[in-house]
């Protein structure tokens, strides 16, 4: 009895070994048809994959160098060549235009037909002038414009402004006899610097045919002057007649 249980016990572990031999070699894929379904063992299949993509890798490789070789042995491009530029056309300049404003012309005293034709104020050519003291110093008072300015009737005034502002005034009158102008003056007073001294003028034509007028100071120092006048605004010489 107990030899018969020996033999049915080591005839059952007899077959566990056989079951488990079975399924380990299914399980690594041996070509036995498994018994419990999938196998364990998957590491075949997983390298197979692996080495798939490996195999992938090494083909898009040879064809990147492929190409790369392919771009490299083709002919480089050739630089554009620059086109010349037409020169430009030549521009044409306009001549400058006249200035619209055009100052009016000189109008230089002429010796007139009537003591009337004197209307308005006259200047010298020179425009304004250097007054000096009247003695032997003739220190330098300063810039003066003088304006002999004359109403309708020959009778006006010798207007003597500084640059400052003072103004010196004195009446004037004038006559004429045949081919000659005479002109005079008093003293002019000022406010803040010396009177400019009484004068004869005589206006006569040259031998240039042009009006010169001589100014005898009535100073002390009784020099005189050589000059020539042009007619000025009423404005330009402050006088409202």
């Amino acid at each position: 009895m107990r030899q018969g249980l020996n033999i049915f016990l080591w005839s059952a572990f007899g077959i566990l070994i056989l079951i488990g031999a079975y399924v380990a070699l299914n399980a690594c894929d041996f070509g036995v048809r498994p018994l419990f379904g999938p196998g364990a063992c998957q590491m075949p299949a997983a390298n197979a994959a692996l080495e798939s993509e490996r195999a992938r890798e090494v083909q898009l490789q040879s064809r990147i160098h492929a190409a790369e070789i392919h771009l490299a042995l083709l002919p480089a491009c050739p630089k554009p060549v620059p086109q010349p530029q037409p020169l430009p056309l030549p521009v044409k300049v306009p001549d400058p235009k006249p200035p619209v404003n055009n100052p009016a012309p000189v109008q230089t005293l002429e010796i007139p037909k009537k003591v009337e034709d004197l209307k308005g104020c006259w200047q010298s050519v020179r425009g304004d002038l250097n007054m000096t003291t009247d003695d032997a110093e003739q220190k330098l008072l300063g810039q003066v414009r003088i304006c002999y300015c004359f109403r309708g009737n020959g009778r006006g005034r010798v207007q003597v402004r500084y640059t400052d502002g003072d103004t010196c005034r004195a009446d004037l009158f004038a006559r004429i006899s045949p081919a000659q102008l005479f002109m005079h003056h008093e003293r002019a007073t000022c406010q803040r610097h010396p009177g400019y001294v009484a004068a004869d003028i005589r206006c006569g034509n040259s031998q240039s045919e042009q009006t010169e007028c001589e100014i005898q100071n009535l100073g002390e120092v009784r020099d005189k002057l050589i000059e020539q006048f042009k007619h000025v605004s009423d404005e330009y010489c402050g006088w409202n007649g």
